[in-house]
């Protein structure tokens, strides 16, 4: 049998990384316009002000980096199978990367997904996608904005080495009840706001799909057929008791659950995941100072269940947070504390039939407390600097205590050449690991703690940053230069079967090593007019190397896509809106086969240079058209049309063993979504 499902199962465990794949180059231009329409796509970057003539922009100048994303302005970027979905706009900034529409993760300035920090307000999101990653736990209809930065150096608060992306909770006391409905073909979804009082409101959400009602006859991995569904739920409580004080209780759940049949071997595997979040703002504004505090809960579950008669084996993990935030803001300072504990259940498997059951990888405790503070000078000649440190302790699971210090810097030149010039630095810490045997999203991979397996990670962060806008300001052109060293990274080398049929331990299949991801990125944006929209090109290497004679040297990481190529456009008629995005970028790299033999009936693979092979560019182009009957300050309504994919292009994801009756041949992988149409429906009051 475990020869069998190895092979089957090939594509879970077995692809990696590497190699160059020069791609493409580019020279586009989007047209001018003058005029002050409103923004299609609003993009906000805040706190500093600029030196200069005041227009009509959707990007402004910020400290720290931050963009701040109106959600009501990315509901006519195209949508995928009727939603629309935040990451899916994150995806197409310059930096951003995703796998494939298989992977769950994000991968932002050549991090790994592990490395980002995803938050409701602060409150860390351990499980973030919907539909093997194609969108995001963030019902959109339910949040005011999105924060976003691509570099943990832009604030001292958050210990990981990634991007930063938070959901902004809504904080309007409207007077009457107001909402938002949409029915389409694959999911629908609910909002409604009422008041609760003269003091307060209150917000509810739900979505739920219907993927195989519609859609069931594409739903397949090869031949296999996916069932596939999931529903999430939001509620946030607004309470104002003062002119000087928020109170927000906010509470979200949600879950996916999938299923998929391979009639080659009788194999069956079932999967069950979801989030449960809840916490406790108070935000109190005096006189110079704001201060903000959270007590929060978060957990993240996983169950996957293989069946192969006359065995099935359960694969569980999971991972919780519970904890304080303080966030003190005066004058030019920024002080905060926050305390978080956690609970992380690394892989157990669990063979059924057998009553094998694996408990040498027990539940993992840990305690992690910070102090932070940020102070922001303004010099003559608007030349600002901002240094940071954030003093933090960890409490191993051994009870091993890690200090760690994380200083951050960085100088400003508002003015330079028209622009804005700045050079920052930082050095992160985070105590948090993510590893795994899977790259298409379902949730087999898991987190632990460090402790005796695994050091705490650390990153040497620098960043170059350049904005200026021209003509007026109807363009803007970004461009950035980064580059970040890692110590203590891992990587899982085995398969589900190295836990299940074996001994269970993981030290024996964790690689430990650095990594050093460096690149440039360049945006020019179109920030006003009925045409907006922008191009983004980004050039990055991720290379990580690990103690192991098998990986010799630096190779390319799992994610790692040198060149990088988004477009995005909207163009606004009143109660017509089309838009588009297109995405060209290299090819993910993967381990090839290169040749099998077999031995007792049993399928033995030898594998080529590690990380040796890329797949296919990756390309793709979707279109959306929004048709609104009403429109209006009380209400609007209308329909959206959605093509993913319009291209029809069979995008590779993975190779795979293909076996048909003595014939056995590694052939390349397709996702299964190839020019997929949808429409929804959606009413506004």
């Amino acid at each position: 049998m475990k020869d069998c499902l190895t092979d089957t199962l090939i594509s879970f465990s077995k692809i990696r990384v590497n190699a160059l794949l020069f791609a493409l180059s580019f020279c586009l231009m989007l047209c001018q316009e003058t005029g002050a329409q409103t923004d299609s796509l609003h993009l906000e970057l805040r706190e500093t002000v600029f030196v200069g003539r005041e227009h009509n922009s959707s990007i402004k100048k910020v400290k720290g980096d931050f963009l701040s994303v109106d959600i009501k302005q990315i509901q006519n970027l195209p949508k995928i199978l009727g939603n629309t979905d935040p990451l899916s706009f994150i995806r197409m900034l310059p930096g951003v990367q995703t796998g494939s529409e298989y992977d769950s993760g994000i991968n932002i300035q050549g991090c790994d997904n592990a490395h980002n920090d995803f938050s409701l307000a602060g409150v860390p999101v351990f499980g973030v996608t919907h539909l093997f990653g194609l969108f995001s736990v963030f019902n959109p209809s339910h949040y005011k904005a999105m924060t976003f930065s691509p570099s943990s150096i832009s604030g001292v608060s958050s210990n990981r080495l990634g991007g930063m992306i938070r959901m902004e909770l809504p904080d309007t006391l409207a007077e009457k009840v107001n909402g938002e409905i949409s029915v389409g073909l694959m999911s629908s979804q609910g909002t409604v706001g009422v008041k609760t009082g003269r003091k307060s409101f209150l917000h509810l959400s739900a979505r739920h799909s219907y993927l195989n009602m519609l859609y069931g006859p594409w739903l397949k991995v090869g031949d296999d057929p996916i069932r596939y569904s999931f529903g999430d739920y939001n509620l946030t409580w607004h309470f104002s008791p003062g002119q000087n004080d928020r109170i927000w209780i906010d509470f979200y759940t949600g879950n996916d659950k999938a299923s998929m049949g391979a009639d080659k071997y009788n194999l069956g595997l079932s999967a069950l995941w979801g989030n449960l979040v809840s916490s406790l703002h108070w935000e109190h504004k005096g006189e110079g100072h704001t201060l903000d505090q959270t007590l929060f809960f978060s957990d993240f579950f996983s169950e996957v269940l293989f069946e192969q008669s006359p065995a099935s084996m359960t694969v569980n993990s999971g991972i919780a947070a519970a904890g304080y935030k303080a966030k003190l803001n005066w004058r030019n300072f920024c002080f905060g504390a926050d305390m978080t504990g956690y609970r992380a259940m690394p892989q157990h498997p669990h063979h059924l039939e057998l009553h094998v059951d694996n408990h040498d990888m027990e539940v993992q405790y840990g305690l992690e407390t910070d102090i932070w503070a940020e102070y922001t000078h303004e010099f003559q000649h608007n030349i600002s600097l901002t240094a940071g440190l954030n003093a933090s302790l960890f409490i191993s699971p051994e009870r091993e205590v890690f200090p760690a210090l994380s200083p951050l810097v960085k100088l400003s030149w508002n003015g330079y050449r028209n622009g804005r010039l700045s050079l920052s630095y930082g050095l992160q810490t985070q105590y948090l690991f993510q590893v795994g045997i899977s790259n298409i999203g379902l949730p087999m991979d898991f987190w632990f703690l460090a402790g005796n397996h695994s050091s705490p990670q650390s990153a040497h962060s620098a960043t170059l940053n350049y904005r200026v806008d021209l003509f007026g300001g109807a363009l803007a052109l970004s461009m950035d230069a980064y580059y970040k060293y890692m110590y203590n990274q891992v990587e899982y080398k085995g398969d589900v079967f190295d836990m299940i049929m074996s001994k269970y331990d993981l030290d024996n299949y964790l690689l430990k090593g650095t990594g050093h991801n460096f690149g440039v990125n360049v945006m020019l944006h179109k920030q006003s007019g009925r045409f907006t929209g922008w191009i983004s090109y980004s050039l990055g290497r991720a290379l990580r190397a690990f103690d192991h004679p098998d990986y010799t040297g630096f190779y390319p990481a799992n994610h790692e896509r040198i060149h990088d190529l988004s477009a995005v456009a909207s163009y606004d008629m009143d109660k017509w809106n089309f838009a588009g995005n297109f995405v060209v970028s290299s090819g993910r790299p993967f381990t090839a086969p290169e040749a099998f033999y077999i031995t007792s009936g049993s399928i033995i693979t030898k594998y080529g240079e590690h990380n040796a092979c890329r797949l296919r560019p990756y390309i793709r182009l979707d279109v959306s058209v929004n048709r609104a009957f009403i429109k209006n300050e009380k209400m609007e309504n209308g329909i959206n049309l959605s093509v993913y994919n319009v291209l029809a292009r069979k995008n590779e994801v993975m190779w795979r063993l293909h076996v048909n009756d003595d014939s056995y041949a590694y052939r390349p992988l397709s996702f299964f979504l190839v020019l997929m149409p949808s429409i929804s429906y959606y009413h506004k009051f």
